[in-house]
């Protein structure tokens, strides 16, 4: 992907990665549907509106629809980024900490959904320092003095 034109590279990424940061990087302006479907512009996906809605019901966010971001709690924002994520059908979810401002039902929510994306085929990158989170890897680098280890 790095030979590719810039513009060719951002819809690699758009159509290939998904990401999920721990500080959630929601448009502000933009509600549920419209963060969700965020992806999409760039990917101009057919079926975005329907699987945004798949997803959004998925995470149980269907009352909060048109709810902007500032009017939802810590876990739903969190759902609905991993709602954006997972909306292109990504092969690789880009995880950045991405329970580490959720209380443990909302973790246990992204987890079992970071989890259930893995077991279908995909692929997840988690950064955490939750040893509850990293346990429930299948596979654990550990970094330390700037060195990655294989874990356990």
């Amino acid at each position: 992907p790095y030979t590719l034109p810039t513009n060719e590279r951002s819809v690699f990424r758009g159509q290939r990665i998904g990401f999920v940061f721990q500080q959630f990087h929601l448009v502000p302006y933009l509600s549920v549907l419209e963060n969700v479907l965020a992806p999409s512009v760039s990917t101009r996906r057919p079926d975005a509106q329907s699987r945004a809605m798949r997803l959004i019901s998925h995470f149980g966010l269907e009352p909060r629809l048109h709810h902007l971001p500032s009017e939802l709690s810590v876990g739903e924002r969190q759902r609905v980024a991993l709602a954006r994520a997972l909306l292109n059908e990504p092969k690789l979810i880009l995880a950045d900490e991405p329970t580490g401002n959720l209380d443990p039902a909302s973790a246990t929510v992204v987890l079992d959904a970071l989890r259930e994306y893995a077991s279908q085929g995909g692929a997840v990158l988690l950064v955490t320092h939750d040893p509850h989170a990293a346990g429930r890897a299948d596979r654990m680098l550990t970094m330390k003095s700037g060195r990655l280890d294989e874990a356990g």
